[in-house]
């Protein structure tokens, strides 16, 4: 379950199952849930809030089995449902939101596929990761983690984490309700330790903070990235076995993961790198007056920690877009397995950020690098010149250049004192290949400079008959330019930009190729263009 919830520190509490039935007792307050449904629990929690309607429903479906309503596929979203009830106003904040069952699925057959004997899903809510493991592992292996008490959840929620328990119990055999080992409280305290020989699937909330704890480590990476995600990833990779964890993808990139790039240096896996627009992996329905969206916006990672003998970095898919109906197709472990790339990346000075790069044109991409004796940066003149083209700074699809302003909001402006170098870079912008490093790099929303300036430039490379290719195509899309303005409307503001005709694009990108010594990846280099994962094939 991913929870924007704010974090806060809890003891420790390794019985809250007796404690949390033990509500009914002390508080004298006995439901009647037979014919149970929606209406009727939204009441109760109105009335008598979450701790005692969840020790009423647990109670009753241990003494009485499950039901339509009340079973546990259900717990999850009727939980959801209930935070939404009693905290309308605040939702936003603290909007609580599942795995949905296909990626739970998913990071169930990664796991079963790495070392460890404890199985520790932190961050559990109410159980989705852990059940789906569980069930992957069949009936009789699950009974032997059970009775040999190898399962453990943790998590700052006492209500969510005892549901999680509870379920287990319910599905596999209430009488090892109290092998299930339970850590309630602040996974970042130093009290806080996973088992020897763990390996552990998590959701860890994606919530900011201010202050470190001092209860916590205080490590260089919780000071950097003030996430707790990455806090959470920090502790779970150094102290597990091996380990399935999904997160935002931020921490691929941003400078200040950097400390958390090179930490992962140390061990090895794969990353598995989701976009979400127009597909999301969190597409889980959300409850409460303000959440009537179906789609989660968070842009996700999935990270599998193998830590298999003298291998260190870790193996990267491209940014993974994709449509709706195209999930279920895509979300199988063979598909998005074939999708890594073929080197190991180690983060350095050199190779700060993970890139992420289709492996059909992982070559290339190579060559491009290497083959490149300079950036942007050192390419253009500054912030003065002779000759200006502009970019706009946001690029869903496509990077634009243009030799004239355009009506909008943000862009990005270079200049030059050489024609031939403007030409070339206002053809280069207009290819595949700006968009593609933007992608490879970020692929967020905006086109930080900084990333632009540097974009490796190969102009050495060039010929005299490929200046004169460069600087005849560019003059004539400068001409027409007007042509092809398109305008949309965002934030009540219209926004100019420039949509040439493709063989533009095309043209430009086989010359590259060309010159590069990778003349057929032309169709190759289309699919990050595109905003489907199957193209044309039948889903």
């Amino acid at each position: 379950m991913h929870r924007k919830l704010l974090y806060e520190n809890k003891k420790i509490n390794d019985s809250i199952s007796r404690d949390l039935i033990g509500l009914l007792d002390s508080k004298n307050i006995h439901l009647k849930l037979n014919n149970y449904d929606l209406e009727t629990y939204l009441c109760h929690v109105k009335q008598y809030g979450l701790e005692i309607t969840w020790a009423n429903i647990l109670l009753h479906v241990k003494d009485n089995g499950q039901s339509v309503f009340l079973n546990t596929s259900n717990f999850g979203e009727l939980y959801e449902a209930g935070l939404a009830e009693i905290d309308k106003g605040n939702k936003k904040k603290s909007g609580q939101y599942y795995t949905p069952l296909d990626v739970s699925n998913l990071m169930s057959t990664w796991l079963y596929e790495q070392d460890g004997i404890n199985i520790c899903d932190v961050g559990c809510g109410t159980g989705n990761l852990i059940i789906s493991y569980l069930e992957l592992l069949g009936f009789e292996k699950s009974l032997e983690l059970l009775k040999y008490k190898r399962i453990f959840l943790y998590d700052f929620d006492k209500i969510a984490v005892t549901i999680a328990k509870y379920s287990i119990a319910f599905l596999y055999g209430i009488e090892f309700l109290e092998n299930i080992k339970v850590v309630y409280g602040d996974f970042l305290d130093k009290n806080i330790s996973l088992p020897d020989n763990a390996k552990v699937i998590s959701n860890p909330p994606y919530a900011k903070f201010s202050m470190i704890n001092d209860k916590w480590l205080n490590t260089k990476i919780q000071v950097s990235t003030k996430e707790l995600y990455a806090s959470f990833m920090e502790k779970i990779i150094n102290s597990s076995k091996s380990a399935v964890i999904i997160t935002p993808y931020s921490f691929l990139g941003g400078s200040k993961f950097q400390p958390l790039r090179e930490s992962l240096n140390k061990n090895n896996g794969y990353i598995v790198v989701f976009d979400n627009v127009p597909g999301s992996i969190f597409n889980g329905r959300k409850h409460g007056i303000f959440n009537s969206n179906t789609a989660n916006s968070v842009r996700a990672a999935i990270t599998v920690v193998e830590n298999k003998p003298n291998i260190k970095g870790f193996k990267t898919t491209h940014l993974i877009r994709f449509k709706n109906q195209e999930r279920k197709k895509l979300l199988k472990p063979e598909v998005l397995k074939n999708l890594l790339s073929k080197t190991t990346q180690i983060i350095n000075k050199k190779n700060q950020m993970y890139s992420r790069c289709h492996v059909v044109l992982e070559d290339c991409f190579l060559k491009w690098k290497a083959l490149s004796t300079s950036t942007l940066l050192d390419f253009a003149t500054g912030n003065s010149g002779k000759y200006k083209i502009y970019m706009p700074n946001t690029c869903r699809y496509f990077t634009t250049a243009s030799n004239k302003e355009l009506k909008r909001g943000g862009y990005i402006t270079i200049t030059f004192n050489d024609l031939d170098k403007l030409h070339f870079t206002y053809c280069l912008i207009n290819s595949s290949f700006v968009y593609w490093w933007w992608r490879i790099y970020d692929g967020g929303i905006t086109y930080p400079k900084k990333l632009l300036n540097s974009v490796p430039i190969f102009f050495d490379l060039l010929s005299n008959k490929d200046k004169e290719f460069f600087s005849s195509i560019a003059t004539e899309m400068m001409i027409d330019e007007e042509k092809y303005i398109i305008t949309k409307l965002n934030a009540g503001i219209f926004q100019e930009n420039i949509k040439f005709p493709i063989r533009y694009r095309d043209m430009i990108n086989q010359r590259l190729l060309d010159i590069l010594g990778c003349q057929n990846q032309l169709k190759h280099l289309d699919l990050i263009h595109s905003n489907s994962f199957f193209r044309n094939e039948e889903i």
